[in-house]
């Protein structure tokens, strides 16, 4: 029985994203998915690293250890992000997930770092083959956390284990092979908005082509808050296939995301950026010979002389009085709309970033006239170790431990540019909320002393915050010591 694979991948930026930071391939002996993060930080070049290293592993694996082979190479891309780290200091912080299946005619060999996810959809019902490596996931291992309470827990997104440049072990496993499975590799962009059930449904029906597209709609129509990548695979017989099902399989691989480089979405149609694009399109007319070219209106904007002359002689007095009347009702709406604007600039607030990305109440609206912004810095956010949040004037105390993107879970920053502005009481509450979410404080090992020196001190256990790590507790590979990643610092 010789068995193949019939695969297809789908990214999408989302609906809140302005880049892919994902990578994906997929090609007869190797499946692989790689969630960049860092933001400015260049997690796209992380996962283009990743995923590039690893496809030279598409080719049959014969007798050989797919687990060795996938954990060798991904450990040889992790050491390339290490250097692009040592190189280009500016991409500190960047990292990526990663799940990757190889397959030999038999069986999968599977290689999972972070909260990208694998599952098997086989005889109609859908598992997940991977374990998120997230804090959460921890707090469910331990008994702490209710699985269904996940999806609203604050630090949802926290990731304990991502290829950043730092030694790390990943999950490695074999699974069988079957005639009828469908494999799905998928980003958390999809996973996080979208139900397991639904993920089900969509799956059991359809191509892998026509699964992926359906996998990315779904996750849209969620809110697209993160990027999208999936990719879809069939496991098939290749003795059953008739010619046309045989003519149908992918005969070279196929990749997604930013491994493609950038390109520019149109507007999604179901946004406000959609839906001022399409205002904002020019009418067009068909010339005579036939281009569909953007020209003028016949009479858009200019009154024939003819037309003048005949107008002229009948306005008389009514046109005069009729001028009168509409500057006068010109006159008022302006002194009204000023005071309108004057009241609604005076009483509105919204967040910025200021220097070093740190969390700014603007004092009016966001927008310039002839140059000028309607709106000034009024307080600065200072967040503590223990979590609590303080305003502070923008000339503010130096007391003040700045709140700053970077404090936040990467899905998280990508919504603070889209929050609306209103009331300081409303701007207030946005940013207790972003507070709930922070990052735990990061949490570094002490260099242990050397043989014959007393021991350092133990430091006092977290009471506030049962779930924390223990102070100095590392893991050897999820420890909270990459700020921006998976923690943050007070400064």
């Amino acid at each position: 029985m010789t068995l193949r694979l019939h695969y297809a991948v789908a990214s999408d930026r989302g609906l809140v994203r302005g880049n892919n930071e994902d990578s994906a391939y997929a090609g007869p002996n190797l499946l692989v998915l790689a969630d960049g993060m860092g933001g400015h930080a260049a997690g796209e070049i992380a996962s283009q690293i990743m995923v590039t290293h690893l496809q030279r592993l598409d080719a049959d694996p014969g007798d050989n250890d797919m687990l060795a082979l996938l954990g060798g190479v991904a450990d040889d891309a992790n050491r390339e992000i290490a250097k692009m780290v040592r190189e280009r200091p500016e991409t500190d912080g960047m990292g990526t997930t990663l799940t990757a299946l190889m397959f030999n005619g038999r069986d999968l060999g599977l290689c999972h770092v972070g909260d990208s996810r694998g599952y098997l959809l086989r005889d109609g019902l859908l598992e997940q083959v991977t374990v998120d490596d997230t804090f959460v996931q921890s707090l469910v291992n331990e008994g702490k956390l209710d699985p269904e309470d996940v999806s609203t827990h604050p630090q949802k997104s926290l990731i304990l284990k991502a290829y950043t440049g730092r030694p790390v072990d990943p999950t490695l496993a074999t699974l069988d092979a079957r005639p009828g499975d469908r494999l799905l590799l998928c980003s958390d962009g999809l996973s996080d908005p979208v139900t397991a059930s639904t993920i089900e449904e969509a799956l059991r029906v359809g191509t892998p082509e026509v699964a992926a597209q359906r996998l990315i709609e779904l996750a849209l129509r969620s809110g697209g808050p993160d990027n999208i990548t999936v990719v879809v695979a069939d496991v098939v017989e290749d003795s059953t296939l008739d010619d046309a099902a045989r003519a149908a399989l992918p005969g070279t691989p196929v990749t997604a995301g930013a491994l493609l480089g950038e390109n520019p979405e149109d507007p999604k149609p179901d946004t406000a950026a959609g839906r001022a694009a399409a205002l904002n399109r020019r009418p067009q007319t068909v010339s005579p010979g036939g281009d569909a070219t953007p020209q003028p209106l016949s009479g858009a904007g200019e009154v024939p002389e003819a037309a003048e002359e005949e107008e002229v002689p009948r306005r008389g007095g009514t046109f005069r009085l009729s001028a009168l009347i509409v500057a006068l009702v010109v006159l008022i709406g302006l002194v009204g709309g000023g005071w309108w604007a004057y009241q609604r600039v005076d009483s509105s607030y919204f967040l910025a970033t200021g220097a070093d990305d740190q969390l700014v109440v603007e004092h009016g609206v966001d927008f310039s006239i002839f140059g000028r912004d309607l709106h000034s810095p009024f307080q600065e956010a200072c967040l503590n170790a223990e979590g609590d949040l303080r305003l502070v004037d923008v000339e503010g105390s130096e007391d003040c431990p700045s709140f700053s993107l970077q404090d936040l879970p990467e899905s998280v920053r990508a919504s603070v540019p889209g929050l609306e502005g209103g009331s300081y009481d409303q701007v207030n509450q946005q940013l207790r909320r972003l507070a709930d979410q922070a990052l735990p404080v990061c949490v570094t090992r002490e260099n242990p002393p050397a043989e014959g020196d007393p021991a350092a001190p133990a430091e006092p256990a977290d009471t506030a915050n049962p779930d924390a790590p223990e102070p100095g507790a590392v893991a050897d590979s999820g420890d909270l010591s990459s700020p921006g990643v998976n923690c943050r610092e007070v400064n």
